[in-house]
């Protein structure tokens, strides 16, 4: 027997549509075939086979729409397991979580008493249905899991912190003046220790990334945006237009309007070639 529960609306996040639960070997199989879902798998307990790889406890593999997939159970030790089904494209961006194998698409998870808990959950529930948020907060009760263990699996040196909480700073205030003595107080770090973990990071010094990330943000404007330059200085923290051109001249060797009308005209010609095919 199956233990599932529905969800009875739709939402624009993930889009959970059933999670389920079983140990019953007639209905933890399938295929040969392809469905047009994203469906992760949880083995609880026992074994059996996705697409020819043997999948145990504290494992589960991910089926993507139009895959081919081929899964049963061991016959000797029959699997249970617990599945998520949704109709939406985003799930893929949570399938990269998981790092399961490229090939195979089966991955390991080491919070067994929470898909447990889950499939409690299912069976004292079954074939009841919920909100589509509830749904998604039932689904992320659980994902949640994964994203603790990795989070404690991911050892992180003093270096890479820093680097980290320094590039979303810099992301969070592009459109300001950043001086090499704001980001040391912010970090607590000296100006010499600054610059060493920015060499070995990105070989360059932190003034010149700062520069780069706000020349880098400029372009994007110019082609993005029909904003006037004096705009796009203003909004990459640049105090006069004429320092902005000067130094977008020296980084792309071009002027920032010259740039902006050169890939107006790449557009255009793209565009007139793809109407002629």
């Amino acid at each position: 027997m199956r233990y599932s529960i529905f969800s009875n609306s739709s939402c624009s996040l993930l889009n959970i549509s059933s999670i389920g639960y079983s140990a019953d070997t007639n209905t933890t199989c399938f295929g040969p075939g392809v469905r047009n879902s994203y469906i992760i798998h949880y083995v609880i307990s026992g074994k059996g086979f996705f697409n020819q790889h043997e999948v145990g406890a504290g494992q589960g593999f991910l089926i993507t729409p139009g895959m081919k997939e081929h899964y049963y159970a061991d016959e000797k030790e029959p699997w249970e397991f617990l599945w998520v089904i949704s109709g939406d494209p985003a799930m893929s961006k949570l399938f990269d979580l998981l790092n399961a194998d490229k090939h195979t698409k089966i991955f390991e998870f080491d919070y067994l008493p929470a898909v447990k808990k889950l499939s409690s959950f299912l069976i004292e529930n079954c074939n009841s249905t919920y909100d589509s948020f509830e749904m998604l907060e039932i689904f992320i009760g659980l994902f949640k899991h994964y994203q603790k263990n990795d989070l404690q699996n991911k050892v992180k040196t003093n270096s890479e912190v820093y680097i980290e909480a320094v590039e979303k700073y810099i992301f969070s205030n592009i459109h300001q003046k950043i001086t090499i003595s704001e980001l040391t107080r912010f970090l607590g770090v000296s100006q010499p220790y600054l610059y060493k973990i920015f060499k070995e990071k990105f070989y360059k010094s932190p003034k010149q990334y700062i520069l780069d990330q706000k020349l880098t943000s400029a372009q994007k404007l110019l082609v993005e945006t029909n904003m006037s330059i004096t705009y796009i200085a203003n909004s990459v923290g640049f105090q006069d237009v004429l320092s902005f051109s000067k130094s977008f001249r020296s980084k792309f060797g071009i002027s920032p309007q010259s740039y902006r009308k050169q890939k107006l005209l790449q557009e255009a010609c793209l565009d007139r070639l793809s109407k002629k095919q």
